[in-house]
């Protein structure tokens, strides 16, 4: 009873019909039953599918779960095997297949036959669409792959079937109506036009213009950065940007960002041509060159084979920049070191490559010591000091610890002078320098005096008696030139000025006017 119970679920309706009892009954000693399901090329049980017995003219229609029970069939103890198959309108006609029926049982079997295929291609003005969702009523939905193809199969011929296209980001395009001809298959293209507009150009070196691979170029709409990246020629396109005005902006490890403003998207069209230089960042090599723990100052740095290189400062760091991006080897040298050459020194685009380098001294007498000022006994870099030797003379500065060492020396006598702008100069000599060499004690260097100051700040004395002289000869001009003047405005009120001449005149007058009397007489 169980499984007559199964069975009527299987048949819905048609075991409604059969009876429970009566599709049990049917079958005896002599007779066994076949339960048939039938399904399309894809799955999907097919209602009213003709499912015959060959060569019995026993045939049965499926229900609509696309079971058909077909029972009553003669067999006896040693079995009976029947070939079974399905047709319907539409579809190609399943193959035969053979069924053992044995008494009392009902036997088992699929048969599927076979619709026809829609191939649908749906693409917008720049290629594919993937991930586009095409829909055929009744039949179920599928997507498009990245090419744009989407397949419907199990589709019946001589049906009217109404195809739909969905995609995110594009207007929906207008149903298109299929019906399947005896060939069993049909084309739809089905062109999206996008809500949205698209942004493209290239990304290049700003000197050189090499195209550049795996630039992040975006946008952002609102509080979305929208990205893509440049491909192997340089080449970009970001999709589905909004209408509207954008600063599109790029950038690179090891460049500067650069962006382009105003870039107008309109709803679908893509602004193309939007091309980005990008400027390398300035690369740096540097580092610190020591010997032990002597930081060493005037060590020739060499970039070998380009024509950069550059010396230690009194830190014993160098720099040397805009080292083209590439695989170098370094050379460090100074008289009394060994050369010390370190290779394979990577320097990429817009990157600061630090090479620390470590120098032997070279085996021999030297001349090592400490350099202080006298005010407070404060290490003094950068002195020049000079060693001479009854047949060479070497030079080297003192580092920022005030240290110096000279190396590379013969046994003998040495003179040793210490120079600095502000101090006087030291004088050491003859200093004996044994095979094992001689560490001076602290060198002490007195500033140079202070000069008399001039009473006007920032001159001296003789100049600030020449700007004094200026300034009184400038202030006499004035007094001379307001006198002068008043006395062009008010004569009476003018100094009085004594004349001689004038003088004699009136005291002679008086006896003029006697003698012209006693002429007129």
């Amino acid at each position: 009873m169980a499984a007559l119970t199964v069975l009527a679920a299987l048949l819905g309706p048609s075991a409604a019909m059969l009876g429970p009892t009566e599709g049990a009954a049917g079958q005896t000693e002599d007779t066994g039953a076949i339960l048939v399901l039938v399904t399309d090329d894809v799955g999907r049980p097919i209602a009213d599918v003709d499912v015959s017995v060959v060569g019995f003219g026993i045939s049965e229609h499926t229900n609509a779960s696309g079971y058909v029970l077909l029972d009553g069939l003669p067999t006896d103890a040693n079995w009976t095997r029947y070939n079974v198959t399905a047709e319907k309108s539409g579809y190609r006609p399943s193959e035969v297949v053979e069924v053992v029926v044995s008494p009392w049982n009902t036997t088992e079997v699929s048969l599927e036959i076979t619709g026809g295929i829609i191939y649908c291609v749906v693409s917008d003005s720049s290629g594919p669409v993937a991930g586009a969702n095409v829909s055929v009523l009744t039949l179920g939905h599928n997507t498009t792959d990245a090419e744009g193809v989407c397949t419907i199969s199990g589709v019946p011929a001589g049906v009217l079937f109404v195809v739909t296209v969905s995609a995110s980001g594009y207007d929906t395009p207008q149903p298109q109506n299929v019906v399947l001809d005896a060939d069993y298959f049909e084309v739809l293209f089905f062109d999206l036009v996008p809500q949205t507009g698209a942004i493209s150009g290239t990304v290049r070196h700003a000197v050189t213009e090499e195209a550049l691979y795996l630039v992040s170029v975006s946008v952002t709409v609102g509080t979305l950065t929208m990205t893509a990246y440049s491909n192997s020629v340089g080449e970009y396109r970001i999709p589905n940007v909004p209408s509207g005005t954008y600063n599109v902006t790029a950038s690179l490890a090891g460049f500067e960002p650069a962006s382009v403003p105003g870039v107008v998207v309109q709803n679908g069209s893509e602004t193309s041509g939007v091309d980005i230089l990008l400027v390398e960042k300035p690369t740096k090599l540097y580092g610190i060159v020591r010997a032990g723990t002597f930081l060493v100052p005037s060590v020739l740095i060499t970039v070998v084979g380009t024509d950069l290189s550059t010396n230690t400062s009194i830190e014993g760091y160098y720099e040397i920049t805009n080292i083209t991006a590439g695989t170098y080897s370094l050379v460090a040298s100074l008289e009394g070191y060994t050369p010390v050459t370190v290779v394979g020194v990577v320097v990429p685009r817009g990157s600061e490559v630090q090479v620390n380098i470590n120098m032997t001294i070279v085996p021999g007498p030297s001349i090592s010591g400490l350099v202080l000022s006298s005010r407070g006994d404060v290490p003094l870099s950068g002195v020049v000091v000079v060693v001479i030797g009854l047949a060479t003379q070497r030079n080297t500065i003192t580092n920022i610890d005030g240290q110096f060492v000279v190396t590379g020396l013969t046994q003998g006598n040495y003179t040793v002078r210490f120079i600095l702008d502000g101090y006087q100069p030291v004088e050491l000599g003859p200093i004996s320098v044994p095979a094992e060499g001689a560490a001076l004690d602290q060198v002490v260097m007195e500033p140079v005096p202070e000069s008399f100051g001039g009473f006007i700040f920032g001159f001296d004395l003789a100049h600030s008696m020449m700007i004094l002289a200026l300034f009184l000869t400038i202030i006499i001009l004035a007094l001379a030139v307001m006198l002068r003047i008043r006395t062009f405005e008010a004569p009476d009120k003018a100094p009085a000025v004594y004349d001689q001449d004038e003088q004699q005149e009136e005291e002679e007058a008086p006896a003029e006017r006697e003698r012209k009397k006693e002429r007129k007489k």
